[in-house]
């Protein structure tokens, strides 16, 4: 009976290991964008990915309610590499986004993923202009099921010395491979104009984040949605942030 139970023990201990360690768990959802957060592996060769978004913040301070909706194409013809273009409609104000991202590491062969990407936006950051240029450089990794998400995003408005700093994380628990929960959150401020660089600055800083939940409906469908609070730029307080997104994979 000792030896029986001592067995069991050991058995338990390594398929615990084993989860930690397999392959087989690593990015399970990792090559998909968050509500916040973008995504650090892009999905399968061929895959099409058609996205749609939207949501709101309420008032917060001297600030109005705003709400947005977002859509988007993704393309992925080569392996690692994959290309989107969107549209958006936020407070009043439409236009254009594209962006191309490129995975240079895996964690099934590395230590982590990690992708480089960039965007254009018809607006930028510090407002209406004449767009903006993004750099993003996206990091994660799962350890058993929990996934971990890092990214950094360097914008520079065009025919403007605007400039400026995304942080984004993400932290997530997998109960399965269809049901993730978790923490998203963002951190935006400008960090050059006009007058030359500056130092981030709490006031000038827009912050949102909060609980956050992914459910594949079916493998080709996945649904997100997001319950948090959202801090604009030149408030102090901060107001209830809601968002929700449907990915359909063709």
């Amino acid at each position: 009976m000792r030896a029986w139970s001592f067995g069991r023990s050991t058995g338990t201990v390594l398929g615990v290991l084993c989860l930690l360690a397999s392959p087989a768990a690593f990015a399970q959802m990792l090559d998909l964008d968050g509500l916040l957060v973008e995504a650090s592996a892009v999905p399968n060769q061929g895959t099409v990915r058609v996205s749609g978004s939207g949501g709101g913040q309420t008032a917060a301070g001297d600030s109005e309610a705003v709400a947005n909706v977002a859509g988007s194409v993704m393309w992925v013809p080569f392996r690692g590499f994959g290309g989107d273009v969107g549209a958006y409609y936020q407070g009043g104000r439409s236009g254009p986004s594209a962006r191309l991202r490129y995975q240079f590491l895996s964690q099934e062969t590395g230590p982590f993923n990690l992708a480089l990407g960039a965007r254009y936006k018809s607006e930028g950051f510090s407002g209406p202009g004449s767009g903006e240029v993004e750099a993003l450089l996206a990091l994660g990794r799962s350890w058993g099921r929990l996934d971990v998400a890092l990214n950094f995003v360097w914008g520079w408005e065009i025919n403007d010395p605007g400039m400026d700093a995304e942080l984004k994380v993400l932290v997530a628990w997998r109960f399965n491979d269809n049901l993730r929960l978790g923490v998203e959150a963002r951190a935006q401020s400008e960090v050059h104009d006009e007058d030359g660089w500056k130092g981030p600055q709490m006031l000038m800083t827009d912050i949102r984040g909060g609980p956050t939940l992914v459910w594949r409906i079916a493998k080709p469908v996945s649904f997100q949605v997001l319950v948090g609070v959202a801090k604009p730029v030149e408030v102090t307080s901060a107001g209830f942030l809601a968002l929700g997104a449907l990915a359909f994979d063709l």
